[in-house]
């Protein structure tokens, strides 16, 4: 296991969530589907940034992977009657996360990944004019280290994190993986083994 020193952990943190079919299935297998590619795309992304060469064996002990429990959650916002959503949240940090200075650059070529990656699930947002509207896959990133932006495209840390129990909750959930404390939370799913 990976233990950066408390002063040079860096994390990064991503939020995801769906709560209409996408080409893979349901909001569930949308989220199964997701994420070995997210973390793929990471792993790309930070290896590039750093001007590396992508040593998959390597890489599994260079990052740490915090994966929250699935949890369904009533929308908020957006039109009523939409169907609830399935929201997740990972944090990676590590060596690797820890040896990129966060940068307003970075952090927007980041988000064009995930952008990519909504694409690819089916997700339109050219055509959407209704705001937190129905999605199959939406990918925000929460925070990464202590980096501050206001950009019109990414503003970090989110601007709502704190607002929205579908985020707090789960990150939590990552932050503390391993302590056993018991915790009174929504309803929750494994992800598969």
């Amino acid at each position: 296991m990976i233990k950066p020193t408390q002063k040079d952990q860096i994390t990064l943190a991503v939020a995801l969530g769906a709560n209409v079919p996408s080409p893979f299935g349901p909001p569930t297998s949308t989220l199964i589907a997701v994420r070995p590619q997210l973390e793929k795309v990471i792993c790309d992304w930070l290896y590039t940034s750093l001007g590396e060469k992508i040593d998959e064996e390597k890489s599994s002990t260079d990052l740490r992977w915090r994966w929250s429990p699935l949890f369904e959650t009533d929308p908020m916002g957006g039109p009523i009657g939409q169907s609830p959503y399935i929201n997740a949240v990972v944090v990676v940090d590590g060596t690797k996360v820890s040896s990129l200075k966060p940068t307003q650059k970075s952090a927007l070529n980041l988000l064009e990944r995930f952008l990519e990656i909504e694409t690819y699930f089916g997700r339109d947002r050219k055509n959407c004019t209704i705001r937190w509207g129905p999605r199959p896959l939406d990918l925000d990133l929460l925070a990464w280290g202590t980096l501050q932006v206001k950009h019109e495209l990414l503003t970090l840390p989110h601007p709502r994190l704190t607002a929205r129990s579908f985020v707090v909750v789960p990150l939590g959930e990552a932050l503390n993986q391993g302590e056993t404390k018991p915790s009174r939370l929504p309803p929750q799913l494994d992800w598969p083994e």
